[in-house]
Formats: C-alpha cells, structure tokens, sequence
C-alpha cells in the first residue's frame, strides 16, 4: 500500500509541482492550500505524512502543528517547508512535533531524503513499554566498523528501543532522534571519512564512491564509532553520547557561533551543532571534540 502524504502551501504551483513529484516516486498524494482545509482534513482522513509550508496567510503551519498535536492528539508525522526560520520558531516547531525542515526553495532530493527517512519510523509498532518503565537504569554500548556503517541504521536502533520500548511522546522521540541523526551522520562524515564542505555537497553516487575510496584507505578503515546509551528512570533523563578516531574540531567557536547568531542555519555546514544546541537539554564536548554527548529530561507527563 502506497503511503498517503497531504501536501498543504498556499502557493498552488508549488503544491502542484510536488504533488507531480512524489507521485513519480510512488506516494499517493492530496493536497490542500491552507491550514484550515489541511486541518479538516487530517481530521476525516488518515496520512502517514504532512508537508506543510510554515509561512501561509491565515493558519500558518506551526498553528496547524500545534492543533493537531495538542486539539486532535493526532501522532501524525509533519515536515515542514520554510524559506526562513528563526531560533524561536525552530524550538516552537520541534517542540510541537515536527520530523524535520526543509529550505525552500525545495531541493527535489533532498525531500525524498526526509520523507524515506521519517517514514521508516513509522514501521515498527511493538511495545515493551511495561518491561522498561519498571526499570531503574538502562545502559548499553556498541562500536562499529565504519565499513559496515551503510548496512545499519543507527538511528532507527535507537529509535525502536525509544519509541517501542520506552513509550514516549512524539514530541520528545522526535528531539531526541533529531539530535541523534545528527550526531551520528557528523561522526561518520566528519570524524570517521574527514569528508570537507565542498566534498559533503558531491552529486550522491560521486559521493558514495569518494566515501568507498576513503574506506580502502587504512587511515580511515581503522576508525571506529562508539554509542552509548544510558536511560535513568528515577532521574528522568536519557544519555546519550556518539565518539569517534578522526581529529577532532574546535567546537568552541562552533558553540560560540550558534549561541548568538538569531537566525537557524538549515544548511548543511553547522547544522548539527545548531540543532543539538537548541534541543538537547545539555550538551558537551570531549577529547577536542572527538566525543559529543546530550542529555535529554524526560518530564512523566511527557511520556504517553
């Protein structure tokens, strides 16, 4: 069955012109050209995915967030499109439960990027979440080989012990695996490969043979990524820390850069730190940057 994806922007070309572009790529597809009719809709009809522009006349897209997570409690995945954002705006949406961003003007691939990966956490639906509530502590820790990095997601591990397991909101899943995906995809493209800006932005197959050539090399194939996982039930907080052998950084003036700079930066060079600065309830540096770790406080009356 093909996943339904609700397309709502006020701009009826833009809706058409993605409309023509995920149905290519398989989705089925309805669309809307304001909040209001976006939020009828959602209400009589099921989606797996909404792609909302936030900037609309009326019901802007965080309005439309925030009434179907917080009127309709609907768990319903939603990107939203913007050609600005500002820090405020960002931390309002995340908090409301949006999967991810996207700068207009829309790069075809790299919403195909978002979509594949949000709709992977949809597919799994087990729940174990009697089990781990009753526990005080949980820790685990791995390490993996960077040429078998490609064959796992990371971060749909994390996401299925999360999500599964420990029954959490939707809104504070969806920070912590923000911050997760980030943490992960800048351990293995900066620290592990040493990919640079110029690099990171290769066409995708130029890219995976660069990374492929890197992978060869012993000076990279010797790296590793270490994850550690720790779950404090009495303390109400989640641990999480991602290390790898690369050289490291100066994430001082990275730090200090997101700290006063007013406006989020979507792209590609600094994205991650911005987004682990503004949604991790803290966040540290170790060994010159080599080793990052957030902790998340988990609020009961944030959990379902």
């Amino acid at each position: 069955m093909k996943p339904r994806i609700l397309v709502v922007d006020d701009s009826s070309s833009l809706v058409l012109s993605l409309s023509e572009l995920l149905k290519i790529n398989g989705f089925e597809i309805d669309t809307a050209f304001s909040g209001i009719e976006a939020l009828h809709k959602t209400e009589a009809e099921e989606y797996d995915l909404v792609i909302c522009d936030i900037e609309m006349p009326g019901m802007n897209g965080l309005e439309f967030l925030s009434r179907i997570r917080k009127d309709y409690e609907k768990d319903l995945e939603v990107i939203l499109m913007t050609g600005y954002l500002e820090n405020q705006y960002f931390i309002e949406a995340i908090r409301l439960g949006a999967s991810d961003f996207i700068h207009k003007p829309i790069d075809s691939k790299q919403l195909l990027r978002s979509i594949q990966t949000v709709l992977k956490r949809r597919k799994k639906h087990k729940d174990f979440s009697g089990f781990y509530h009753n526990l005080e502590k949980a820790e685990f820790h791995f390490e993996l080989n960077p040429n078998n990095f490609s064959k796992f997601d990371v971060s749909e591990v994390f996401h299925y012990f999360l999500k599964q397991n420990l029954n959490l909101s939707h809104n504070v899943l969806n920070e912590i695996l923000i911050c997760l995906d980030e943490m992960v995809y800048n351990a293995y493209i900066h620290g592990t490969l040493g990919l640079n800006m110029q690099e990171r932005v290769l066409e995708h197959n130029k890219l995976q043979n660069l990374i492929n050539e890197r992978l060869q090399q012993p000076e990279y194939a010797s790296r590793r990524m270490r994850f550690h996982f720790c779950l404090c039930n009495n303390a109400n907080t989640i641990k999480i820390s991602v290390e790898d052998d690369g050289p490291g950084f100066d994430y001082k003036i990275w730090i200090n850069r997101v700290a006063n700079d007013p406006k989020l930066n979507l792209e590609d060079n600094g994205r991650g730190i911005a987004m682990l600065y503004h949604l991790a309830d803290k966040l540290e540096f170790e060994d010159e940057g080599r080793k990052v770790t957030i902790c998340k406080n988990i609020p009961v009356n944030n959990r379902k």
